[in-house]
């Protein structure tokens, strides 16, 4: 009988490791999703521009033809050459479509360190 009653003593305090456990890492996934979507850009700025990323295995070259083709006025490439920074629409200007095979469109609010590159000029003001 103190077999049994020691038996089911580990195990009740194994199921509930085991759940604290679980609820931890559920916990930390939560926030870390949070944070991930409270850290996306918001809605498209009017006057800045725009961020194209396309899929890492794409060449510079064709990821801007591709943003040609689409319609938009390519400023530059971006930190990586699959990025490609376009010019800002005006307010009035039809939106051009996204270009083929473009992962993401992103306004350069709050992102311009992370996907757009300065350049020598705007390095030194």
């Amino acid at each position: 009988m103190p077999a049994r009653c020691l038996q089911a003593t580990i195990q009740t305090r194994s199921l509930a490791r085991y759940l604290r456990d679980g609820l931890i890492v559920a916990g930390i996934s939560l926030t870390a999703f949070v944070g991930a979507v409270a850290s996306l850009p918001g809605e498209e700025t009017p006057g800045r521009p725009i961020a194209l990323v396309y899929p890492p295995w794409l060449s510079k070259d064709e990821a801007v033809a591709r943003s040609l083709a689409a319609g938009h006025a390519v400023l530059r490439s971006g930190a990586s050459p699959f990025i490609v920074i376009v010019a800002p629409l005006a307010a009035d200007a039809i939106r051009p479509s996204r270009p083929e095979g473009a992962w993401l469109m992103l306004g350069l609010a709050g992102l311009a360190g992370c996907l757009d590159t300065a350049s020598p000029r705007e390095a030194s003001s």
